[in-house]
């Protein structure tokens, strides 16, 4: 039961990192438009893209995270367009709506490093890119322009890590990534 508990805390920590860590308007990025493939390892493995364009203000999150027995935690996409959000399961095809009003004050990776007692600690190259690397209570987190770009982060004895394999920032992106009218 506590293995459970520790699961389903990890997975609680996983969503709101990706809410926080994500969908957040008002030009959350410092490029226009990339996208990030991103990789899985620790406790879990995975796959993660995201993509944007007009700065953040247009996303998607396509996430596919298992247990590193091989079990199913998250197959999702979440496409966030100005004010709306659309999380999608993908193994339902079930999905939810949700809209939120833009505060320009508010920047949620900011509030996420303050929350966590995240202090910089140096710079570390992901993917090509030079992040600053932050070091706090929970792991490290590394940001390039606004972007997450690896973290490692460790809760109830369970520890997760992403960490970007590509980031492409010339590419034009497929409008199909934003599309959710396959659900």
């Amino acid at each position: 039961m506590k293995i459970l508990k520790n699961y389903f805390f990890l997975l609680i920590l996983l969503l709101i990192v990706s809410v926080v860590g994500y969908a957040q308007p008002e030009n959350h990025y410092c490029i226009k438009a990339a996208q990030v493939n991103y990789i899985y390892s620790g406790d879990f493995t995975g796959s993660e893209i995201l993509a944007f364009d007009n700065y953040g203000l247009k996303e998607v999150l396509i996430k596919k995270l298992h247990t590193a027995k091989g079990g199913k935690i998250v197959e999702s996409k979440t496409v966030t367009i100005n004010d709306t959000v659309v999380e999608m399961d993908l193994s339902t095809h079930k999905k939810q709506v949700t809209y939120f009003q833009h505060n320009p004050e508010t920047n949620s990776t900011k509030k996420l490093l303050k929350a966590g007692n995240f202090k910089k600690t140096g710079e570390e190259t992901i993917a090509g890119c030079t992040c600053q690397k932050y070091t706090g209570e929970m792991g490290i987190v590394c940001i390039w322009k606004g972007i997450i770009l690896k973290s490692e982060i460790s809760v109830a004895d369970k520890k997760m890590i992403k960490t970007a394999v590509s980031v492409d920032t010339l590419s034009a992106l497929k409008p199909l990534l934003f599309s959710i009218d396959e659900y």
